[in-house]
């Protein structure tokens, strides 16, 4: 991670927690717990999500409700990516012959747009509120392969050159960075403090290595002399699998490894999932009333 994302972080940390700590003053806090599923888009699922490759995700959050239209929501999530080319329908995507998984961590704060108004006041029979969201975040992700029946964080090894004297115009991607969740969700007040939801949203992000592949193929044996021969393998596994692909070229320097992101070139993560959380009414106090 570098020193100018450590310090961004920083900020925003201090400047969502500030939101909340005036928050609490306020009426109408909400804190809860959220579980559901986490997907991605992106080169090693050949630019859709895959349904053999959801994993459960998790997450707690807090929210402000503003007024009757407008709510602000903090969420600290977890979700896990992964993709195999194995499982590609595309012959090319198959003879690249990568895998990958990483944990993702993200904090992220959304402001929420209620479709109707949320009338919190009312103890009554109410409606499911639809609501639109957006925000902005900052994610932590570490690609690993498998790889011989062992497995390896991917970005150390410079798959595609990064941070050798050779290919020293490329540098080692960030772990930590920023993402944009933007999604939809329906939430319904079920007693005098327990509120229910459902909410999907993907999160567009600002890197094309969430599964290591960006760019181009490197000279495996620049990588390998640079971060050993493991490295040096995981930089071209078409050689591998050449012998099922009579059609096609193994993979040599320059040629493309990556393929187009659907938006602006870079990957995508999806969380989707239910949601329970407690208002808390008193003003001032964040205790539930006798």
């Amino acid at each position: 991670m570098g020193v100018n994302m450590i310090s961004k972080f920083k900020h925003f940390l201090l400047l969502s927690s500030t939101l909340f700590v005036v928050s609490v003053s306020a009426q109408n806090i909400e804190f809860g717990l959220y579980g559901g599923v986490s997907n991605y888009i992106g080169d090693v699922s050949e630019q859709k999500m895959r349904f053999d490759q959801y994993h459960p995700s998790a997450a707690v959050m807090g929210r402000y409700n503003v007024n009757q239209r407008f709510t602000l929501k903090g969420m600290i999530a977890y979700g896990k990516v992964s993709g195999a080319d194995s499982l590609a329908s595309k012959a090319r995507n198959k003879m690249r012959n990568t895998n990958f998984s990483s944990d993702i961590y993200e904090f992220s704060v959304h402001a929420e747009y209620n479709l109707i108004p949320n009338k919190l006041s009312d103890r009554g029979g109410k409606p499911f509120v639809p609501y639109i969201f957006g925000g902005i975040g900052i994610f932590h992700f570490n690609p690993k392969t498998t790889f011989q029946g062992n497995e390896y964080e991917l970005q150390p090894l410079g798959t595609e050159g990064q941070g050798t004297t050779q290919y020293n115009n490329l540098k080692k991607y960030d772990l930590t960075t920023i993402c944009l969740p933007m999604g939809v969700g329906l939430k319904k007040r079920v007693s005098r403090n327990f509120v229910v939801g459902v909410e999907a949203g993907f999160r567009f992000t600002f890197t094309k290595y969430l599964d290591d592949i960006g760019g181009k193929y490197a000279n495996a044996n620049v990588v390998s002399r640079a971060y050993g021969p493991t490295a040096g393998s995981l930089a071209n596994r078409t050689g591998e699998v050449a012998s099922g692909f009579p059609d096609l070229p193994v993979a040599k320097e320059g040629d493309l490894r990556t393929t187009a992101g659907i938006i602006l070139g870079t990957d995508m993560y999806f969380l989707a999932g239910f949601s329970i959380s407690y208002i808390f009414q008193n003003t001032g106090m964040l205790c539930p009333r006798l």
